[in-house]
């Protein structure tokens, strides 16, 4: 893990109706609509704790780094102590979307070339039947707005200060189905854009080396002052 450091400031906002486009040179998901409304809201009464315990799940984000057991990626997150966690949040940014948009599964996967003829045809077959029984269901879902009450939790994160020097950002996640299309962006940059607001510049991310390039997008960089990030792991019963 690294510490990185970020310098910005932009007005507040807390609460925002957007869109979310994939690019063009994402194939992954081209059963998928290419663009898809979002509601970002950073009011910590919008967050479900059992959709976010989920949204943990489903993006195998690990709260606990420190595990003798070795990775507790999947580990399923202790509520209580979410709970603890949200309520001494000084940032919480949510982003919500239309269920329909958040929902993929394998049926959503285009088939390959190499499939036999009949497989082909069976799932067509099968393909058009379930999307005519989907389609009133579709409209009703397109047709309702968008609110937090209404939309699924597909993006999170949040951050700790000390309100007046330094600040953290925690636990970004976004659904997997939906990453690539620049939410995890919008978070970072709407937890800045808080934080600043409230004049405090000094502010790291704790990520992994695989996030460097993600978080070095969104502006930040190594510590000038060369630090680094320790985790505490002697045993408590030493």
């Amino acid at each position: 893990m690294v510490l990185a450091v970020c310098v910005g400031n932009s007005s507040l906002v807390s609460m925002e109706l957007r869109w979310a486009r994939r690019r063009k040179s994402d194939n992954a998901a081209s059963a998928l609509p290419r663009s898809i409304p979002i509601y970002i809201s950073t009011l910590k009464k919008d967050i479900n704790l059992e959709e976010l315990r989920n949204l943990y799940s489903l993006c195998n984000h690990s709260c606990n780094r420190l595990s003798e057991y070795g990775s507790n990626v999947g580990k399923i997150v202790d509520m209580k102590k979410l709970r603890v966690a949200i309520s001494r949040s000084d940032v919480v940014v949510s982003v919500f979307c239309k269920p329909h948009h958040g929902d993929v599964d394998d049926d959503a996967v285009l088939y390959s070339e190499e499939e036999s003829l009949s497989s082909s045809l069976y799932h067509s077959e099968f393909g058009r039947q379930n999307k005519d029984e989907s389609f009133l269901g579709d409209l009703f879902q397109n047709a309702m707005p968008l609110t937090p009450s209404t939309g699924q939790l597909v993006g999170f994160g949040r951050a700790y200060s000390d309100y007046g020097l330094t600040a953290s950002i925690h636990d970004l996640m976004v659904l997997p189905s939906l990453q690539r299309m620049g939410i995890g962006k919008l978070i970072v940059n709407r937890i800045v854009r808080l934080l600043t607001s409230r004049d405090i510049y000094d502010i790291a991310a704790l990520c992994f080396e695989d996030e460097r390039p993600f978080f070095k997008a969104c502006g930040f960089g190594d510590d000038r002052m060369g630090s680094t990030t320790m985790m505490f792991t002697k045993s408590l019963e030493a």
